[in-house]
């Protein structure tokens, strides 16, 4: 039986071979909550995430993909975290809308780390827009209807230790794939494994942050992939980062923060493999805004202001040595 349409291998891809079934992000700092359920409540604030990315301008029918995320902590305290996320992901003929809650608990591991826990069980669907599928042999029984649609449990994990200095994140994602069968979906989803890592770098002088990060992917059968970036800050506002994703693409992302609260990104990348003559490069963009945030007690007024007074004292202390030296 001949079933040749153009495209066939991208369906029995995610169907047959368990290729990756998650979205592709250059700026995966920004969108850290996609990969990490333990995110959540991390932070002592609530917050509100959009992204979008359109992939390979250019190219016929290639990845748009839009997520949306709130997220935040029990009375802004940074120990228990909870969330709502949504994505809808379209590929060729391929469309899968995605929706998830959350659950995290952070726990101090010392007076500067933090390890992070979290849940994430969601539901998903999988859907085939065969009614635009150009088919070699008219009649085939293979595809047949306007649409095919398969619905799934999920479930993701993850972990997150972290402090003011450093951050490394891990999780597993569609870990029900190969153990249940709640749907017909289930028996095609695989596991997908994530890490990301970075530290920083203050340069409290001149008001500037150096952060190196990198995301390492694995999804079988598709090949360990990883994605490098190099971020600068300045002033807590600013930002550029370099990035390299392995046998890929190069690319920028730059954003500001405006008032504290919101944050305005935007990246772009190009290919640097065998499709880099048939698109013209992939576009980001990223909004976050701060909905509520923690407010610092009295206490912790006192002892920022205490430690900006004792700073300025070495400091000047240290200008008076090297004015009598």
């Amino acid at each position: 039986m001949k079933n040749i349409f153009y495209i066939a291998v991208l369906v029995f891809c995610c169907f047959q071979l368990q290729a990756q079934q998650r979205g592709v992000y250059s700026n995966f700092l920004m969108n850290r909550y996609y990969y990490n359920p333990a995110i959540a409540g991390s932070e002592n604030v609530h917050v509100v995430n959009a992204g979008y990315r359109n992939q390979w301008v250019g190219f016929d029918n290639a990845p748009v993909n839009v997520n949306l995320n709130v997220y935040g902590s029990l009375r802004n305290e940074g120990k228990m975290g909870y969330g709502l996320s949504f994505a809808n992901e379209n590929s060729g003929l391929t469309n899968a809308t995605s929706i998830y809650l959350n659950y995290a608990h952070h726990f101090k591991l010392s007076e500067q780390i933090k390890l992070g826990i979290g849940i994430q069980p969601g539901y998903l669907q999988y859907r085939v827009k065969l009614y635009d599928a150009v088919i070699a042999d008219e009649g085939d029984q293979v595809l047949t209807g306007s649409v095919y649609s398969a619905n799934a449990f999920d479930v993701n994990m993850g972990i997150h230790l972290y402090s003011s200095k450093f951050f490394f994140m891990a999780s597993v994602q569609h870990i029900l794939g190969k153990q249940i069968k709640f749907t017909s979906y289930n028996t095609n989803l695989t596991y997908h494994y994530n890490a990301i890592a970075g530290y920083n770098f203050d340069f409290k002088k001149k008001k500037f942050q150096l952060q190196p990060s990198v995301l390492v992917k694995y999804a079988s059968p598709v090949p360990i992939q990883w994605s490098g970036m190099l971020k600068g800050t300045y002033d807590q506002k600013y930002w550029l980062g370099l990035i390299y994703r392995s046998d890929d693409a190069f690319g920028l992302s730059a954003g500001m923060l405006i008032k504290n609260r919101f944050t305005v990104a935007y990246g772009y990348d190009f290919s640097i493999n065998g499709l880099r003559k048939h698109n013209s490069g992939s576009h980001e963009v990223m909004l976050s805004f701060v909905i509520t945030r923690k407010r610092p007690s009295l206490d912790e007024k006192d002892d920022e202001l205490n430690n900006s007074i004792l700073e300025d004292a070495l400091e000047k202390e240290k200008e008076n040595e090297k004015t009598k030296e």
